[in-house]
């Protein structure tokens, strides 16, 4: 009887034994256990269209590294990240994004998460936001808001032009000067044999503000769009603010512009009417023209007219013919005497 007592009891000790062995084992590597299938609780971060690639193949110890402690009694203590320096953890698998001159805040202070969730998102690349609803989480909305708003703003689309990590232009932008307008503009519009000078540096911005205005075009001031329009400089304030505002001020000069006869200077004949006068857009393709002086071939008439131009430069000055009028010349240094 006494030797069945000690049997029983050794039994129960090695079971006890093997409990507090087992015991030992969880406490001491469940966290490193962890897998999708164990993760249960956390089954929510894969109901999203779009699931970070570690969490949809349920390789959670890939960015997350188990401490040895027991989970889910210790709730923080049990695990922690690969890389603790911010956007190490994601250089682990992605590429840098912040090598080049100009890098986006967030990405530079390596706080990604500012713009991606880490397990999953209704958006594509896991981003917190759809569209510009994500850019305005940082940047002002307000200062966006234009009468005549630039296409990818009004459509959201901001990363038509910029870049959201990093980029070796200013502002992000994805190319340099007009090279990123043409890449959705016709870049045709934009040679010829005479090229509007910000047109030729790649200067689009001289003109257009990039995001939108309260001017058509995309104008950043004022230009008469019509055929007519009564002389007031403020009505050519934007091609006054590189060009000379005295050129149509008198009937007579020899110095404010090259357009005269003699010293009868055609631009005050053109522009300078209290009714009628000509919008600088008449006669000048405000980008390129396959004419000198940027002189259009065809301009806006009446109806579906479209009144053509045919304009001879010369040293000193230049013939035009012209649908709306007989056929003029003009001289600088030998004035001619037109019918």
């Amino acid at each position: 009887m006494k030797s069945s007592a000690n049997k029983i009891i050794c039994l129960c000790v090695s079971i006890l034994m093997g409990i507090a062995a087992i015991s030992l084992f969880v406490n001491g590597r469940a966290a490193e256990a962890a897998d999708v299938d164990n993760c249960l609780c956390h089954s929510n971060k894969t109901i999203k269209p779009f699931i970070h690639i570690p969490v949809k193949n349920g390789d959670c110890l890939s960015c997350h590294k188990p401490s040895g402690q027991n989970h889910p009694r210790f709730k923080k203590e049990a695990f922690s990240l690969t890389d603790k320096g911010k956007a190490g953890l994601c250089n682990e698998c992605h590429e840098r994004k912040d090598t080049k001159k100009h890098i986006h805040p967030p990405v530079a202070s390596g706080d990604c998460q500012d713009c991606h969730d880490p397990h999953q998102s209704n958006n594509k690349f896991q981003l917190k936001g759809a569209g510009a609803s994500l850019c305005y989480n940082c940047h002002e909305k307000s200062k966006l808001d234009r009468a005549f708003p630039h296409k990818p703003i009004a459509e959201g689309k901001c990363l038509s032009c910029h870049d959201p990590h990093q980029s070796d232009q200013k502002y992000l932008l994805k190319f340099a000067g007009a090279d990123l307008c043409t890449t959705c503009h016709d870049k045709a519009k934009f040679a010829g044999k005479s090229v509007h000078a910000p047109v030729a540096t790649g200067d689009c911005a001289a003109c257009h503000a990039p995001h939108g205005t309260q001017l058509h075009h995309l104008l950043k001031h004022l230009v008469p769009d019509g055929m007519y329009q009564s002389f007031n400089k403020s009505n050519f304030e934007l091609c006054f603010s590189c060009h000379v505002n005295t050129l149509a001020d008198s009937e007579q000069t020899d110095t404010e512009t090259n357009f005269r006869n003699g010293m009868f200077n055609l631009h005050y004949v053109h522009v300078n009417k209290a009714e009628k006068g000509r919008s600088c857009k008449i006669c000048h393709d405000p980008h390129a023209a396959g004419q000198p002086h940027l002189i259009s071939s065809k301009i806006a008439g009446f109806g579906r007219w479209r009144i053509p131009i045919r304009y001879t430069n010369t040293n000193v000055g230049g013939t035009c013919v012209v649908g709306c009028h007989k056929q003029k010349s003009y001289d600088r240094i030998n004035p001619i005497e037109n019918p």
